[in-house]
């Protein structure tokens, strides 16, 4: 598929899927999948250790390419703060 408009790559330490995602994998990479709109939280670090996180909010059929590290988005961030924020579901 052919995204055409914003988009971002980052250089990750871990990411959360929020929503309803699909998985597949190619040679060298993973596809995710949005199937009804997501968000996907990214987490960053820098090169003193300080971690920051991203949201970026994805709309159904758009696609986010993992390539060991480095994840590409189609969409640019609606947000960062400083820290992990990922958490855990309750």
């Amino acid at each position: 598929m052919i995204e055409v408009g914003a988009h971002t790559v980052l250089e990750f330490v871990k990411m959360q899927f929020q929503g309803k995602w699909s998985r597949f994998s190619l040679v060298q990479q993973i596809g995710y999948d949005v199937n009804t709109g997501g968000l996907l939280l990214v987490v960053t670090e820098d090169e003193n250790a300080a971690k920051t996180t991203y949201w970026f909010k994805l709309a159904a059929g758009h696609e986010v390419w993992v390539l060991e590290d480095v994840v590409h988005i189609p969409a640019m961030c609606i947000k960062s703060a400083p820290g992990d924020q990922l958490r855990c579901s309750v």
